[in-house]
């Protein structure tokens, strides 16, 4: 009989220590939302006291008359006499692109980056519980065809949103993480 006495109280205690915890989980959590939602509206007030910016530059000169050279046709090529060569635009001049760009641009990207504080070294993204986000999860940070950044999942993950650290011990000097660049999984450990 004081076996199962004994038993009994273990259990009460037991249970009685999982409610506090998951009671203090809910209250940090709930700090968590605060403070995000203290961020935000911070933001917001900034934004809002911050001189609108003009939409159109104006007072620019028009751009310059660029005249297409003709060159005449090589022998044996299959050029017409005349006929102006092709047009080569700068872009197909540009270096041609890595293999680590190439599988840059090749990952889908998984969320994007909605706000960022980098004075305070967290950023909100657009992943939540909806893509089965969990806390610890790391993600490279892409803008255009190269990386700017790591991030890691925080505590705080909503719906549709989460919290993430940005990652200062792969950071690269000069560049900040900023809204609008692409989380894709993580190139390297």
């Amino acid at each position: 009989m004081r076996l199962s006495h004994y038993a009994l109280a273990l259990t009460i205690i037991l249970l009685a220590i999982t409610g506090y915890l998951a009671w203090e989980a809910q209250e940090e959590a709930k700090g968590a939302r605060k403070e995000l939602e203290l961020v935000r509206r911070q933001q917001a007030a900034h934004e809002m006291a911050m001189p609108a910016k003009p939409d159109t530059v104006t007072n620019l000169p028009p751009p310059p008359d660029v005249p297409v050279p003709t060159v005449p046709p090589l022998a044996g090529s299959n050029l017409m006499p005349g006929t102006p060569p092709a047009y080569v635009s700068p872009a197909a001049a540009a270096a041609p692109l890595t293999d680590l760009q190439k599988q840059l641009l090749g990952m889908p990207a998984f969320a994007k980056v909605i706000e960022v504080q980098n004075d305070q070294g967290f950023a909100v993204i657009s992943a939540g519980r909806d893509k089965q986000l969990a806390s610890g999860m790391k993600f490279d940070v892409r803008r255009g065809n190269g990386l700017v950044g790591r991030v890691i999942v925080g505590e705080t993950i909503e719906a549709a949103e989460a919290v993430v650290d940005i990652d200062n011990t792969v950071a690269i000097p000069g560049v900040r993480i900023e809204a609008g660049d692409e989380l894709i999984p993580a190139i390297r450990k």
